[in-house]
């Protein structure tokens, strides 16, 4: 016999932190019933104190034994990393990370990335300027002055708050919550990438890289799918009808204004310049849409009926502020599309566990044209055909109507035994994504593909249809009774659910 039997992976226990919305994700690989090798993916949820957070990570910590072989950071939102940044010190002092994987967009070294993260780095700081204004303004008497005497002046005004609430949530996204301005990467990004103690060199990963012999991970191949190399790619959020899935609602009030000013902002750069916000023009105009020279002052102006409190209604001051919202959308897109994409493969089975981070349609529809028999010469294999073999998907982006393709995503998953996993939690989200996520097409599309083997970090409050009628957890159920018996069994069987995760095993065989 061999000095070193090969151990293949036999099963994969795959750990979900009930943190709030956001991944958190820790995978055992077992051979039997020894663990070879452990993976974490991500630490992070929208928003969280150190206090609140603290019991989710001592619990991964003690979990993993004080160890991670491979840290996956798919990318830098705070829904990603943000527990690295709130429990700093147990990270630090209580978890030593073999590995480091991260995509190619982070490799800092390279002069294409420090370009981009500079020339991004302005936008974040535009946003976050325009969102904290924009918040300050909708608050203000000034604009409640100025809807007074509307039919609907309160609905008018909530709109707006909401409007504003929405947008600041995208850019605390961005942005470290007790900077007013944008001054660096995240705070857990930084931490994972220079505090943890670590074996190695950070690993920055290309599509197209296949990851194999990797010491515990006898029979598996990783195959690297994104982030996209091309900005085509990065910045295409959505594609046609049938190619990506369709928001839940097309005119709804909220959604029918955020549409409307995708077209508005076609090039957000003006937001890298600023403006003063007391009805004057400085001379270092930041956030102002036009030149100086297009401004006169307000002197050369005799007192007319726009300054007069009676005629509030007439003025547009805050009008332009609006079009951050095109702004935080086409940021909050480019980042998501810059999320490592990884396919894990068991050789023997041939089965596949697909981990996207929050990719949205670019990324997905890069993957196709990925030509596999460049890097495994005289192989055939395509995406498509991995695609169709996943056994376990972490849905992308929390349920959201771009986090998941259709033709060339979803309705590629085929395998009789596949696994969904979403990490969307109603307890903790920012309010403005809740229009969105759950997105009900793909919910549904889940649950037929699953047989309700669609495990959701937190089903409370969510409703399965449009009007909220239908609880989501009983829909679930329903759908999990398609099933046989003996099916069904095995798959409750391999769930362990408490107050801080839920687990699922993935049979590799």
């Amino acid at each position: 016999m061999p000095d070193n039997p090969k151990k293949n992976i036999t099963s994969v226990k795959v750990r979900m932190y009930k943190m709030g919305t956001g991944d958190c994700i820790s995978l055992k690989f077992q051979h039997e019933a020894e663990t070879t090798y452990t993976m974490l993916f991500d630490c992070g949820c929208i928003s969280g104190s150190k206090a609140r957070l603290t019991p989710f990570v001592e619990e991964l910590i003690n979990d993993l034994d004080g160890h991670v072989d491979a840290l996956v950071i798919t990318h830098e939102h705070q829904d990603h990393v943000l527990g690295f940044q709130r429990c700093e010190e147990l990270f630090v002092e209580g978890l030593s990370v073999g590995e480091l994987w991260m995509g190619w967009t982070e490799n800092d070294a390279k002069p294409k990335v420090k370009k981009w993260k500079t020339d991004y780095g302005q936008k974040k700081m535009a946003l976050a300027r325009a969102a904290r204004q924009l918040n300050e303004d909708m608050n203000s008497a000034n604009f409640k002055n100025q809807l007074a005497g509307s039919l609907a002046a309160d609905e008018l005004l909530s709109f707006h708050q909401n409007f504003a609430e929405s947008v600041q949530g995208f850019a605390s996204l961005h942005v470290n919550e007790d900077e007013r301005e944008y001054k660096g990467p995240l705070k857990g990004m930084q931490i994972a990438k220079e505090k943890l103690e670590r074996q190695h060199e950070i690993n920055y990963l290309s599509p197209r890289e296949i990851l194999y012999d990797i010491e515990g991970l006898d029979g598996v191949r990783i195959f690297v799918l994104g982030p996209p190399t091309s900005h085509a790619e990065v910045a295409k959020e959505s594609g046609e009808a049938g190619e990506s899935y369709q928001h839940n609602k097309k005119l709804d009030p909220e959604d029918y204004a955020l549409d409307s000013l995708r077209f508005q902002l076609q090039d957000s750069d003006y937001f890298t310049r600023t403006m003063n916000f007391d009805g004057d023009v400085s001379s270092n105009t930041t956030l102002a849409p036009f030149s100086a020279s297009a401004f006169a002052s307000k002197s050369t102006f005799r007192k007319s009926p726009y300054e007069d409190p009676k005629e509030a209604w007439r003025r547009i001051d805050y009008e332009w502020l609006q079009s951050s919202a095109n702004l935080a959308l086409r940021m909050n897109s480019l980042t998501n599309n810059l999320s490592l994409v990884l396919a894990i493969e068991f050789e023997e089975s041939g089965k596949v566990m697909l981990f996207p981070g929050d990719a949205e349609f670019g990324s997905w529809e890069s993957w196709q044209g990925i030509e596999w028999n460049k890097v495994l010469p005289g192989s055939d294999l395509t995406t498509e055909d991995l695609l169709n073999r996943v056994v376990f998907y972490k849905v992308a982006h929390h349920l959201s109507h771009n986090g998941t393709a259709q033709s060339i995503g979803l309705e590629m998953m085929n395998h009789p035994d596949l696994v969904a996993m979403a990490t969307l939690n109603y307890d903790v989200i920012s309010s403005g994504w809740k229009s969105t996520m759950p997105n009900r097409a793909i919910l549904k599309a889940l649950l037929e593909r699953t047989k309700g083997r669609t495990i959701i970090q937190n089903t409370d409050q969510l409703f399965f249809d449009l009007d909220n009628e239908i609880p989501l957890a009983d829909k679930i159920t329903e759908y999990q009774g398609k099933m046989a018996a003996d099916e069904h069994q095995q798959y409750t069987d391999s769930l362990i659910e408490n107050d801080k995760y839920v687990e699922v095993s993935i049979s590799t065989r």
